[in-house]
């Protein structure tokens, strides 16, 4: 029994210590187990967050590069290659190594290479562009060494802002009343408001950065009366032709304004103030209409230029405005500013102001050579034979040509003593009333005209084109190259013969001349009323013969001379040439910073300083400012407010009368008192910021245009970009012998012609100066005559507000009167044609020309509009000279590399 008791305590030790090995085993196996999924989970921890760790570094990245190419249009390797030293932080990102590049093609400087190419991807595909292809790589490594690596191929692409059919920078709007079709892409950063009397159609693609509107016009109208025309758009390409009503399946009639919301974004008052989102649109944008109407729900992006990076668009004031593309240098100018102003890209300039210190500020405030030339009162110009001068009798003459001078004791031809000058005996027509201490009888302003040549030297020439003679005959500008009779070959005129002159040549002749007057009833009248001549509407311009200018750029006769240097002007940088034209006279210094700071208090600015408009405080017969701003409806800023620095900059109403001996200095500042346009107003002087430059002699003969083109191969173009208001009286650039009207070719010889400026007025073949100041508000006798342009216009406009309590005006009273009406009118156009062919952008707000619109008692009627867009300008190489472009980065790729490193 004791042996048998001793094998069972034998076996089960034994047993015991199998199960026991077992049960470690399982232990061990589970421990395993577990370690591994611990293992296993761990590391994919890890890789997620690296993942999560290289999208942070390629969304940083390519958002730095973005924010780069805002900055400036044309970066180099280096600033960009910088942008790898910058990856995502410790605070953004934990715990993560990054190793970034950016590769791409190299130009011969060591730069990115850029190529026009088609834009491949998102809202802008289809357009030409110049391309710069990208390759983003970010690598993003854990401490535990799990490590994702990402790639993006991107397309930084800078789009021509004329290869849009229409571009806003802020809202846009149309609203016509008869029938109207334009072409060409529509876009703007704002709101786009839709409505129409008749048939409204697109040819391509609309895209609105905010939101789209069909229930109300800007001004917060309903349009439900009066506009029960149908807006046509496209769902395919060519889907729409511009005839009306546009026939096929992919044209689409969008739902009347009675059907809200219709296929609107947005219904039942203006965006972000009242009303509601349309919650269908997305799949009515990308499902019905095919991307052909989008917001930015649905892709539309917000296009800025290079050096606007605090837009007015998305963000109070301060804010940035393009408008500093066409101002002249500041001091605080930075890289991307001073390369984007036209005035540095131009090759000719035409500067004028009250002094040589704000002549040419950014080289001097003192005279640069002897092409500073002040019309010193009693002075003249000595005018050649060659000069092609006549009396009025067709006789030639040759000789000294006076600066005009006024004569005030004994009074002659209604000229009076300036305010604050009661004893001036006389003063000079081309003089100024800003500078403090003028002495006794009145100075001169001042002028420079200069070119740039092949090794980017500037050259002075006023003198060169003042002996081509500076006048022109009574009333009448010329109409081509060499037609005016009595001076055929002037290139800048500044005055013009009175009515008893018998030629600009003779000894001691100043009193032979007065200023280039006319009157402006946008400008001039408040409201839409019949209140008389006010100071505030009669503008002085200085007249450039385009005819005349192109023959001297390619030094043909008459300009054959030793002094003419047209043929050296460059003409290769720009593919033809731009014109630059600055008038500072009557500018008083702006007391307050604008264009979000980039223009400091106490210069001159390139503002008017006449802000005080809107007045909604102030009845409708009103002609009193209330000297108030006017307070923020629709945007952060006020409608007065068109520099959006948060002031009421009404301080150049101050010596807009002083010219006429009427005294506007007033509290608050009161330009729109009156005086008798058609004597004072002629003869006097305009003394405030009422100076303006008009393109005349611009036309067309025989189916070829007059206006400048390269003299090697008759191709490029011309740009006029000016800072004060441009005015084209008569054909520019096409007339009736141009095939394109009558439905040929488009490639009949023209310039690629365009205009930037603060404002952009089309005069008709019939308009005449003296005519607009014997009646300044009787529009009826201003009658228009059917006119031709092909142009591309970039300028500005006023800010849209509600319409006032008081009523009595028209539906449109408070919008900027659309697109429709964004070349401003000033004559009677009823039953006339008006053909246009090129494109419009309305870029920013006027701070020149700040009139708001109105229409149509006695400041213009309408055209019969046959508007087009110009499709050379799809072709880069018809592009106008200095065309301003937007910069757009593209995704085209991205995705996750494998590939062992």
């Amino acid at each position: 029994m004791g042996q048998a008791k001793q094998n069972n305590l034998g076996f089960t030790l034994i047993a015991a210590l199998i199960i026991l090995c077992l049960l470690s085993g399982v232990a061990a196996g589970i421990l395993f187990l577990v370690t591994n999924e611990s293992h296993m989970g761990g590391n994919d921890l890890e890789n997620n967050l690296a993942f999560y760790g290289a999208e942070s570094g390629m969304e940083k990245l390519t958002a730095d590069l973005s924010a780069l190419y805002g900055q400036s249009m044309s970066p180099t390797d280096a600033q960009i290659q910088n942008l790898i030293n910058f990856p995502p932080t410790s605070a953004m990102v934990g715990s993560m190594n990054y190793t970034e590049t950016i590769s791409y093609p190299l130009d011969a400087n060591g730069n990115p290479l850029s190529q026009w190419n088609t834009v491949s991807s998102g809202a802008n595909q289809g357009l030409d562009a110049e391309i710069v292809p990208m390759t983003l790589q970010v690598i993003a490594t854990r401490p535990s060494a799990a490590s994702v690596n990402m790639t993006r191929n991107v397309e930084v692409a800078l789009i021509p802002v004329f290869q849009f059919g229409v571009f806003c920078g802020y809202d846009c709007s149309y609203f016509p009343g008869p029938n109207f079709g334009f072409g060409g892409r529509v876009h703007t950063n704002g709101n786009l408001f839709l409505a129409a009397g008749s048939d409204l159609v697109f040819n391509d693609k609309i895209a609105a950065f905010q939101q789209i509107v069909m229930d109300q016009l800007e001004n917060g109208f309903p349009t439900g009366a009066g506009y029960g025309g149908t807006v046509f758009v496209p769902k395919a390409t060519s889907g729409c032709a511009l005839v009306f009503p546009p026939p096929g399946s992919n044209c689409v009639a969008l739902p009347g304004s009675n059907t809200v919301p219709g296929d609107a974004s947005w219904s039942g008052g203006y965006p972000g103030i009242a009303g509601a989102a349309n919650t269908l649109f997305p799949t009515i944008s990308t499902g019905n209409l095919n991307g052909f109407l989008i917001n930015s729900t649905t892709g539309a992006t917000n296009m800025q230029l290079p050096f606007v990076a605090n837009s007015c668009t998305s963000n109070p004031p301060p804010c940035n405005d393009p408008i500093a593309l066409i101002r002249k240098p500041q001091p605080a100018d930075n890289a991307a500013l001073a390369a984007s102003r036209l005035y540095g890209k131009a090759q000719i300039r035409i500067l004028l102001a009250d002094t040589v210190a704000d002549l040419h500020p950014e080289r001097g405030v003192g005279a640069l050579d002897a092409d500073d030339v002040q019309f010193v009162p009693g002075s003249s110009y000595p005018i050649p034979g060659a000069a092609g001068t006549k009396t009025t009798a067709g006789a030639s003459i040759s000789g000294n040509e006076y600066y005009g001078i006024a004569v005030t004791a004994p009074s002659q031809n209604n000229w009076v003593n300036p305010v604050g000058y009661p004893g001036w005996t006389s003063y000079p027509l081309l003089g100024e009333l800003t500078t403090a201490g003028i002495p006794n009888n009145g100075q001169g302003a001042w002028m420079r005209v200069e070119y740039v040549d092949n090794a980017g030297l500037w050259h002075g020439i006023t003198r060169d084109w003042l002996s081509w003679s500076f006048s022109r005959q009574y009333s009448l500008p010329p109409t081509g190259p060499g037609a005016d009779p009595y001076n055929p070959y002037s290139i800048i005129i500044l005055q013009q013969m009175n009515p008893s002159a018998t030629s600009a040549i003779g000894v001691a002749n100043e009193n032979n001349f007065y200023p280039i007057n006319f009157y402006d009833a946008r400008e001039g009248e408040m409201r839409d009323a019949s209140n008389g001549c006010a100071v505030n509407g009669i503008m002085n311009a200085v007249e450039i013969n385009v005819g005349n200018l192109a023959l001297w750029l390619a030094h043909k006769a008459p300009y054959t001379t030793a002094s003419d240097a047209g043929n050296l002007v460059n003409y290769t940088n720009q593919n033809g040439y731009i014109l630059y034209f600055s008038d500072h006279r009557g500018m008083l210094p702006d007391p307050n910073p604008s264009n979000g700071g980039q223009t400091a208090a106490g210069v001159i600015s390139g503002e008017s300083g006449l802000e005080d408009v809107v007045n909604s405080t102030q009845p409708l017969a009103s002609t009193n400012p209330d000297g108030t701003l006017e307070a923020a409806t629709y945007y952060t800023y006020s409608p007065e407010d068109v520099d959006q620095n948060g002031k009421l900059d009404n301080w150049g109403g101050q010596n807009i009368g002083y010219g006429f001996g009427v005294n506007t200095n007033t509290a608050p500042p009161n330009p729109y008192m009156t005086t008798n346009c058609a004597t004072t107003g002629l003869s006097n002087a305009v003394s405030g910021a009422r100076h303006v430059v008009k393109l005349v002699g611009g036309g067309m003969n025989a189916g070829v245009s007059y206006v400048p083109v390269r003299p090697d191969n008759g191709q490029g173009g011309f740009t006029v970009a000016s800072e004060n208001p441009v005015y084209v009286q008569g054909n520019y650039n096409s007339d009736a012998s141009d095939p394109f009207w009558t439905g040929g070719s488009n490639t009949t010889p023209h310039s690629a012609a365009s205009i930037i400026a603060d404002t952009v007025t089309v005069l008709s073949n019939n308009w005449s100066d003296v005519n607009s100041l014997a009646n300044p508000t009787k529009l009826s006798a201003r009658p228009a005559a059917t006119t031709y342009y092909r142009v591309a216009v970039a300028a500005g406009k006023n800010v849209p507000f509600p319409q006032p309590a008081w009523g009595g005006v028209g539906n449109d009273f408070g919008t900027d009167g659309g697109l429709h009406n964004f070349l401003r009118y000033l004559e009677n156009w009823g039953g006339q044609q008006l053909f246009y062919n090129g494109s419009l952008v309305s870029m920013y707000y006027s701070e020149y020309n700040t009139g708001i619109f109105k229409c149509c008692t006695v400041v213009y009627s309408p055209p019969t509009r046959n508007y087009s867009f110009d499709t050379l300008f799809l072709n880069p190489a018809n592009l106008p000279p200095g065309t301003p472009m937007f910069q757009d980065v593209v995704n085209l790729s991205y995705h996750q590399n494998f590939t062992p490193q």
